[in-house]
């Protein structure tokens, strides 16, 4: 039986007349789509279209992957737009697909949740879009360092000193969380800004998150994730190419013992999640688009359920945090 969606999807991007970050946004509106593009990937949106009328809608704040840019989750985005959610998607500054300056470095991970935090409050001050926000079903959603980011919005304290002490080790063996490790200095500025060797950027606003395939689990310990308290849900890819499961969603797994849901997708590999390749990203891109034995459009439709289905639970009580 086919789902007949109840709104269409809005779309505005550049949402600011003077952009802290690009930030993108897709909401539930009624008139027609039509045809738009994102970084060459064709869909269908109704661009520039009012609110539907029926308001406040529960807001779901995106962070992309590290390097990524604020069109990766947009297949995401739009589907969760045509069933009555706003999404918005900052481009997080120096960790995007034009300036990976600061990539997996402790200043990008310090900044990303702030840039996601200012993006909320912009929002809630904006004229056209605040009172379409209802404030008490605020959300995130986040793919392998933009996972990473919402876990700490939900008070994940970061701990760089177990980072540190990850890479001593295993530096050779997974260059890509441990390319930037913290050095001492780093950790000594951590302590006089938090007060320990961590980055703590809890938002009281953001009460429920999705992490996708999330990254920098070597940073995670008890006591840092004891203060999460949201319902939380982590989308785990079937083989992750990228990110070392035994440090990162396996590790999330043990630390939280029953309190998070886990979902695993089968075939899926890191970059599952990100959109379907052009032609030109396949060519000068092809590790983007490796999946491991399941159709990127499959994989797609099973983590639009998933995510819609944590979110309507959420919102029912049926999935509680704690």
């Amino acid at each position: 039986m086919t789902e007949h969606p109840k709104y269409t999807a809005g779309f505005r991007d550049r949402l600011f007349d003077k952009d802290p970050f690009p930030l993108a946004i897709w909401y539930p509106a009624s008139a027609p789509e039509s045809s738009v593009r994102h970084m060459g990937v064709a869909s269908s949106a109704a661009r520039n279209a009012a609110f539907a009328t029926d308001g406040p809608f529960p807001i779901v704040m995106f962070s992309h992957g590290s390097e990524g840019h604020r069109f990766n989750q947009f297949w995401l985005a739009e589907y969760l737009a045509r069933r009555g959610y706003i999404v918005a998607a900052p481009q997080h500054e120096g960790d995007n697909y034009l300036d990976a300056s600061d990539a997996r470095q402790i200043t990008i991970i310090e900044r990303r949740p702030r840039e996601m935090r200012l993006a909320l409050d912009l929002l809630l001050d904006h004229d056209d879009i605040a009172e379409q926000i209802d404030h008490d079903r605020i959300y995130a959603l986040g793919h392998s360092a933009g996972g990473a980011t919402v876990l700490k919005l939900a008070g994940w304290d970061f701990d760089a000193r177990a980072w540190q002490s990850y890479c001593t080790v295993n530096g050779e063996t997974d260059k890509v969380i441990c390319q930037h490790a913290p050095t001492d200095d780093h950790i000594d500025r951590l302590h006089q800004t938090y007060g320990g060797p961590v980055v703590s950027e809890y938002d009281p606003r953001i009460s429920a998150i999705v992490a996708v395939t999330p990254a920098f689990g070597v940073a995670a310990t008890d006591d840092g994730l004891a203060d999460v308290k949201v319902p939380m849900l982590f989308v785990e890819a079937d083989t992750d190419e990228i990110l070392h499961d035994h440090v990162n969603a396996a590790h999330f797994r043990n630390l939280l013992r029953g309190r998070a849901k886990f979902i695993k997708v089968k075939g899926a590999g890191h970059y599952s999640f990100l959109p379907k390749c052009t032609p030109y990203i396949a060519e000068n891109f092809s590790y983007l688009c490796r999946d491991f034995g399941q159709d990127r459009d499959t994989i797609h439709r099973t983590v639009e359920q998933v995510v819609h289905r944590f979110f309507e639970k959420v919102q029912s009580g049926e999935i509680q945090g704690r």
